[in-house]
């Protein structure tokens, strides 16, 4: 990963359950508060960031397999503590025609504060600079997430065109 790294602590996060930065809520985020990292969370991060915001659980394995995939990531620090992960966002895919933005995630004690919209600027940056002409991003949106990605240009669908929809096959 380009960009700068960061300490992870191995302290577990909030096991509070919310998904994604509330869509309707304007608040800046305070960058006094929260900075952003460009870095790919480490497995232990990963893990208990997912369980805290509600998302489906992944084993050590999984998680270390797919976080050597990365494309690009992002992390949102606590500037007092910035070992201290509140939030992340990552692409992944083939690098030229798909890919996909997932684990969209933010403590819910920072949800409501920008953080989301912080991750989603710099995914979008990325996207932006990286994504070639043609190319598809993709993601899946859990609830009223959907308002936030609208913000970056993202729309409902159910597939790629009139006539298919999205499928999934779990292991």
């Amino acid at each position: 990963m380009n960009g700068e790294e960061l300490e992870r602590g191995s302290e577990p996060l909030s096991n509070e359950a919310v998904r994604a930065d509330s869509p309707g809520k304007l608040s800046k985020p305070d960058t006094r508060t929260y900075k952003v990292v460009h870095a790919t969370p480490s497995v232990d991060n990963y893990i208990s960031l997912r369980a805290a915001t509600d998302l489906t659980p992944k084993s050590q394995e999984a998680t270390a397999i797919g976080l050597s995939n990365t494309l690009f990531a992002v992390q949102v620090a606590l500037c007092a503590s910035p070992d201290t992960i509140i939030g992340m966002g990552r692409l992944i895919g083939d690098g030229g025609c798909f890919f996909f933005l997932v684990d969209m995630a933010v403590l819910p004690a920072h949800q409501g504060k920008g953080v989301g919209k912080m991750i989603m600027k710099e995914l979008k940056a990325w996207m932006d600079n990286n994504v070639p002409k043609s190319g598809t991003v993709l993601l899946l949106a859990d609830g009223k997430a959907k308002e936030l990605y609208k913000q970056y240009g993202f729309v409902e669908t159910s597939g790629m065109t009139i006539s298919s929809v999205g499928m999934a096959c779990r292991y």
